[in-house]
């Protein structure tokens, strides 16, 4: 859980006699790091949720202020402080109503209060909470691959989460470049923003931690309701929406499971769930409704698929590199049509007669009729295992 500008504020309140100015219902949000800032124009190069504090010092200018804050808004910044009795000697009504608003946190702060030790008590605090985070996501790691003592992970873990309750994993894979870093950091950000901690908020209100793997995300849910189930997925879709659009995000949806000691087993379903993502292309699978492809896409050694796939279509393909023709092709259709000879030839731009034609030799050359489902599972099984390591 990565710090709220909320925390922050209850934290330093007194410290730094800070005051709500507007857009209290805003705070609920992440903060990635504070900057002093006194041009408009740095705001351009923020990376999201950023925290700024201002003198105002350009807020002679007409509408400077207000400008400033819409363009942080727009940035989806964390949200502004104020440090008022030199250059501004109090906030514009104006500038305080569009916060309120846009629900866009507006602190005020007075001038005698050294911003150098609010910026820097605020920067150690986020350092500090992610120095946290990291023994936080270590433990989860211990608990996920089934290392770990009862003991040491009540000691971690047990003051933030209830270790016997419910839990459920996600893993989430983007396939980026060095180029996609920023968008990347950018969307988790987003991601870590569906959660809240204030009641009443229009959030999702439940313990989780987001653990980076080696080429993965992993969120952990604790505790979280139904109708939280059922949305977040198109929730998490969204934040990675720069990825999506480009076909480059795939979810796996690991099962619910009872007490934390159970967390590895959503792990591996929710690992295995993303692999079938990765390998048909859907950008959300669920484990829980994967059927038969449980056992499939839990096969951690691909060359037994690959072995299995040659097996089946080996004698096909054969016959297809000697002959010059594409049985394989109206084997697939044809098991894809459900055995139906006119949309096979609809989807295969052949007239029906050929394509009884190559019917008949393909069970010829198989040794099978394909007229039970059973007959057709292994040579569909076998397609599957093409498309998905391929893919991969």
């Amino acid at each position: 859980m990565a710090v709220r500008f909320w925390e922050l504020y209850e934290e330093t309140k007194e410290q730094f006699r800070l005051k709500i100015a507007a857009g209290k219902a805003g705070m609920d949000t992440v903060v990635s790091w504070v900057h002093m800032l006194e041009d408009e124009t740095i705001v351009s190069r923020f990376h999201g949720e950023e925290l700024a504090i201002t003198t105002g010092m350009k807020a002679v200018q007409s509408g400077w202020l207000l400008k400033l804050v819409q363009e942080m808004a727009k940035g989806e910044c964390a949200g502004i402080i104020i440090n008022t009795g030199m250059y501004l000697q109090y906030i514009p009504e104006e500038v305080a109503s569009w916060c309120e608003i846009h629900n866009f946190p507006l602190l005020e702060m007075p001038w005698e209060i050294s911003i150098t030790e609010l910026i820097q008590a605020y920067c150690m605090r986020i350092i500090d909470q992610k120095q946290f985070e990291k023994k936080i996501g270590n433990a989860f790691r211990e608990v996920m691959q089934g290392r770990f003592s009862e003991e040491n992970i009540r000691q971690v873990l047990g003051e933030r989460y209830d270790i016997e309750g419910a839990f459920q994993v996600y893993c989430i894979c983007v396939k980026k470049t060095m180029e996609d870093e920023l968008n990347y950091n950018q969307a988790i950000i987003k991601l870590e923003n569906l959660f809240g901690l204030w009641k009443g908020n229009d959030k999702i209100n439940t313990s989780y931690g987001l653990i980076r793997m080696e080429d993965f995300l992993v969120l952990i849910l604790n505790n979280s309701k139904e109708k939280q189930y059922m949305e977040l997925p198109k929730l998490i879709l969204q934040s990675f929406s720069y990825f999506a659009k480009e076909k480059r995000f795939h979810l796996g949806i690991g099962p619910v499971v009872k007490h934390i000691e159970n967390l590895s087993a959503s792990y591996k379903r929710g690992k295995t769930a993303m692999r079938m993502s990765m390998g048909t292309g859907k950008e959300i699978i669920d484990f829980d409704e994967m059927g038969f492809f449980k056992i499939l896409f839990s096969i951690d050694d691909a060359d037994i698929l690959t072995s299995y796939a040659n097996d089946i279509l080996g004698v096909l393909e054969a016959y297809d590199q000697a002959h010059d023709t594409s049985y394989i092709n109206t084997l697939r259709s044809y098991i894809k049509n459900d055995r139906s000879l006119i949309r096979v030839a609809e989807d295969t731009f052949t007239h029906r007669n050929t394509v009884n034609y190559r019917i008949q030799n393909i069970k010829r050359i198989l040794g099978c009729e394909l007229s039970e489902t059973d007959e057709l599972f292994p040579y569909q099984v076998a397609f599957y295992i093409r498309d998905m390591t391929k893919k991969n």
